[in-house]
Order: C-alpha cells, then structure tokens, then sequence
C-alpha cells in the first residue's frame, strides 16, 4: 500500500470520471494533467479511475495514469485490486486475470436479455450489435481502441433515436425492467445491479478499514457521474456553473471546475491537494 504524506490531516483518496474529465473529450489528450498527477503520485495518493469504459481500455489507460491504484469499470460493474492488494477480510472477489475482482454489476448478458424487452416500443442500438467500425466512427476511437471498448462485461452503451423526445421515457421503462440506466457523455448506459456510487462507496469502506479515516474527492461532468460525486466529501463539477444537465446538482462542499477538461482538472486538484496539505 502507498504511503500517505505525513502533513495530511486524514488521507486523501480521489475519483476520477475519464472522458471531459481527466481526458479531453475530443482528443482524450490528459497531458495537461501532468502537474496534479506528478502531485499526487509523488505523495502516494490514490487516484482511481471510474469509467464508463471497458476493463480492457481502462487498463491501457491506468498503465499511464494510475499504475498502483484500482480502478473502476463499466460505471461501477467491477473494481479491479491488483492481486498483491490485500483486502480486508469477508471482502468477496474473484481472481480474474491480474486482478482481484469485487463484482457489483450482473453480467452483459443478462442486461442485454433485458434490454431486448424494450425493442418493441422504442428503436435503439448498442455496442453489442455494433461492428467496430460503428463504434470506432460514433466515439471517434481508433479502430483497435473500438475493439477494446466492445469488450463489455456489465454495461450497454446504447444509441437511441429522438432521445430528446424519448429518453425520459426509455429510462423510465429500463428501470421497470431492472435496469439501470443513466445518461454518459455519448450514450445511454444500460446495466444492473451497480452504479458509480455504489462501487466508490465499497472502494472508501475498504480504504477506511485498511488505513482509518480518508478524505474523498471526486470528480466528473456528466449525469452518470452523480452517484459517484453523491458519496465524495469533495465533489468537482467538470463544467461551467449552471450548465447542461449538471446544473442543478447539489453537495455539502462543491467546486465547479470552470472549463472542464485536463487543465480544469489539473487545477483543482492542486488546489485540493495544497488545502488538506496546509
């Protein structure tokens, strides 16, 4: 376990949506991120990476940004300890890959069985009956990075047709069904049984029985990252205050990152940092 630095009054543990994020969303450029993860990385801090995306592309991901960290996959379907993590005892998992898994979401195919229920009454598409190229054009990916993201094991991101007409409507019978389902940046995300919130909540009740009291900071700009930023001491809004469908989200001790993106990240986690420091 890394160490936390010893001018912290509690440790600190920070969440991170990726997309419009910690990354650019058009570019999924993160360098000017660099001087906060030079930061934290220096001081041992944990910086744990929930997504929306695939394990496989996470993993492509963590190798850069959160080596010695977990992560948090398919908006909370699993979280990924490496093996030599020692979780506390009565804590399940299984061992899949490198990793040890603590499974929260149901598996792909029992959400895509539900979610084959909705076809009759609104027209949609997911990643599921999608080729690679179709993913590749609608996220901008490069081809292998599509395939990557195809790789789900919790949760359907799906394209739906007049959603500004019919979105409401659809979540609203998905979760009839069982389903989860939230709004991304891109599509909608269909699963069960998990969510962000709940896998970050698991994340801290392990962290606080491990090492004692911890500081949580989280941080997103869309919908789906709601449950995540709920359960945070430190909630971080990657968008202009007031804007889009974040404005009207509300926490105890909130900081909307004007701007959004890397650099926007970079700075609020500095200021962040240097406040629980001082």
């Amino acid at each position: 376990m890394p160490k936390r630095a010893s001018n912290m009054r509690h440790g600190l543990v920070i969440f991170t949506d990726l997309d419009g994020t910690l990354l650019d969303s058009r570019t999924y450029d993160f360098t000017p991120a660099l001087p906060a993860l030079d930061l934290i990385h220096s001081r041992g801090v944990p910086l744990i990476l929930v997504s929306s995306k695939t394990r496989a592309e996470i993993e492509v991901l963590r190798r850069k940004l959160a080596p010695d960290s977990p992560f948090i996959s398919e908006n909370g379907g699993a979280i990924f300890f490496a093996r030599t993590f020692v979780l506390p005892e009565g804590i399940a998992y299984e061992e899949r890959g490198p990793y040890k898994a603590v499974t929260l979401g149901r598996p792909i195919e029992e959400v895509l069985d539900r979610a084959a229920k909705l076809k009759g009454e609104f027209r949609f598409r997911g990643f599921s009956e999608m080729s690679c190229q179709e993913i590749a054009a609608l996220t901008q990916l490069k081809q292998e990075e599509a395939l990557l993201a195809s790789k789900r094991e919790f949760d359907e991101p799906i394209v739906l047709e007049n959603f500004v007409e019919y979105g409401e409507r659809f979540c609203k019978k998905a979760v009839e069904l069982g389903l989860e389902c939230v709004t991304g940046g891109r599509f909608i995300h269909l699963s069960m049984g998990a969510n962000k919130g709940r896998a970050v909540e698991r994340v801290l009740t392990i962290y606080r029985e491990l090492e004692g009291p911890v500081c949580s900071v989280g941080l997103g700009d869309s919908p789906n990252d709601i449950p995540m930023l709920e359960v945070v001491d430190k909630a971080v809004v990657m968008v202009p205050r007031g804007a889009g469908a974040m404005r009207d989200f509300v926490h105890s001790d909130l900081i909307w990152a004007e701007g959004g993106g890397p650099e926007a990240w970079s700075k609020a986690i500095l200021a962040i940092v240097e406040d629980l420091a001082s």
